[in-house]
Parts: structure tokens; C-alpha cells; sequence
């Protein structure tokens, strides 16, 4: 039975690749949020039945933070003591489930990530993606996270996909 569900733990990890893939080619911020929130939703669960704890809490407050910026960005930009709350509620969090020393990584890269995933302008959440994404990778590899493995690294080429494709939409625009 441990197998079945170590296996279905993998499985979700992909449909959140699918989801994560989707979520950096968005256009407005509130689609991008609000992919990124099934996204995490998926990962919750995929980190849960691979054993991996501190993923999975930290994704846990990814969820919630990320329908809190859906619904606060439709009012207008996100105030940024929303973003030191979440930081600090990751920081704690990461402390509360910690692992290993590897679990660092995956603290840092959130707590950050909870930061950029303020900003009101898209192109600079995908930016944050480039800082973000390779410390999740590193705390994804030393649990064996296929999915987070693949997402990370999808989502690194995504989100410069993204920032180059943009740019370049609006500079054709000038």
C-alpha cells in the first residue's frame, strides 16, 4: 500500500508540472496567481505521500497564500505587509516541519517566493521564478521529488520563456 501511494504522490507531482507550465505563460497576474494556487494544491498532496514534510507544509501555506493575493489583487495591488506576513508564516513554518539540513532551501526559496508573488506586474513574479526555483530544485532533488525535480526545472525555462516573450511583445508595441 505504501508503494501505491508513494506512486500516486509521483503522479500528482506531474499534473502539477502541467499546471506549473501553464501558470508562467499567463498574461494577467490574477491567472497566474490563481494557476499557481492548483498548482500548489496538487503539490500538497504529492509531497504528503512521497514523505516529504517540509514540502508539503510549506506548500500547505503556499495555498493559502496564494488564494489570499487572488483575492486581495482583484482590489487592487497586494500591500506589501502582506507579503512580510507570509515570509514570516513560511520562516515559521519551515522551522515547525524541518527535515534536514536540505530543507533550508526550501524555506528560503518560499519565503522569497512569497515576497515576488506581491508584485503587481506579472513579468517581475516571472523573474522571481529565476531566483526561487533553483533553491526548491536543490530541497527537490535531496527528497526525490520527480515531480518538484521536473516543475523546477520546467518552470525555470517557462518563466525565461515568459519574460523574453513578453519583452518582446512589448517592445513591439512601442
Amino acid at each position: 500500500m505504501d508503494q501505491i501511494v508513494y506512486i500516486i504522490g509521483q503522479l500528482l507531482g506531474i499534473v502539477a508540472i502541467a499546471l506549473g507550465f501553464l501558470s508562467y505563460q499567463m498574461k494577467s497576474r490574477d491567472k497566474l496567481v490563481f494557476v499557481q494556487f492548483a498548482t500548489a494544491v496538487c503539490f500538497v498532496l504529492h509531497y504528503l505521500m512521497i514523505g516529504a514534510y517540509s514540502g508539503m507544509a510549506l506548500n500547505v501555506i503556499s495555498v493559502i497564500r496564494n488564494l489570499t493575493y487572488y483575492q486581495l489583487g482583484k482590489k487592487g495591488p497586494v500591500k506589501r505587509y502582506w507579503a512580510v506576513i507570509f515570509s514570516v508564516v513560511m520562516g515559521i513554518v519551515g522551522i515547525v516541519s524541518w527535515q534536514s539540513w536540505y530543507s533550508v532551501f526550501a524555506v528560503l526559496g518560499l519565503i522569497i517566493n512569497s515576497y515576488c508573488m506581491s508584485f503587481s506586474d506579472p513579468q517581475n513574479i516571472r523573474k522571481s521564478i529565476l531566483v526561487t526555483s533553483p533553491m526548491v530544485l536543490i530541497y527537490d532533488c535531496f527528497v526525490l521529488s520527480i515531480g518538484g525535480i521536473v516543475y523546477e526545472s520546467v518552470a525555470i525555462v517557462s518563466a525565461v520563456v515568459g519574460v523574453f516573450r513578453y519583452a518582446k511583445e512589448k517592445a513591439l508595441k512601442k
